[in-house]
């Protein structure tokens, strides 16, 4: 209660100043001052995209929401996010990640097929053969034909591309 007795919603004021050259000042500026929608429409699409990916997290850490609840909003969300993959793709004539199969594998990005890549590897190294992952050039050196393990630290060359963008996220 304020001192005049009466109730305020509590607010979040979020202010961001950017300046150029970054590339978040650029995104702002397309927002803003896009000849497309009005500022507030470009806020508003800003917003939106970010909701898309947070707010199933934002909810879940503050907590009053029931997980099935939140599990709803995550699977709308995704939903929300795949369409602005799926748009950015077509606009620009590329592979959607998304939708995009290597083999019977699971699609890229997925944690699924980064367990089978990892699988795949670790059955390498243990079997002391290569690997070769679609695109990519990776080689496990085994100096003996015996069975013994491989040290994996010493028998594994990769160029840095193995994880895709994940090996991206992890370097930043």
């Amino acid at each position: 209660m304020s001192q005049d007795g009466q109730t305020h919603s509590a607010r979040v004021k979020f202010i961001y100043n950017a300046q150029f050259p970054a590339a978040t000042a650029v995104v702002l500026n397309y927002l803003l001052n896009n000849p497309h929608f009005t500022g507030r429409q470009g806020r508003q699409q800003g917003m939106d995209a970010m909701m898309a990916f947070y707010r199933p997290l934002a909810e879940e850490f503050h907590g009053e929401l029931s997980v099935s609840e939140i599990q709803e909003m995550a699977r709308h969300c995704v939903e929300r996010l795949a369409k602005q993959i799926a748009d950015l793709c077509d606009r620009y004539h590329i592979a959607n990640p998304v939708t995009s199969h290597v083999g019977a594998s699971a699609p890229l990005g997925s944690t699924a097929r980064l367990e089978a890549i990892l699988e795949e590897l670790v059955a390498a190294v243990r079997g002391g053969g290569a690997m070769a992952l679609p695109g990519q050039s990776l080689t496990i050196a085994h100096q003996s034909t015996s069975s013994a393990p491989v040290d994996i630290e010493q028998g594994v060359a990769m160029d840095g591309n193995e994880l895709g963008d994940l090996g991206d996220i992890l370097n930043d």
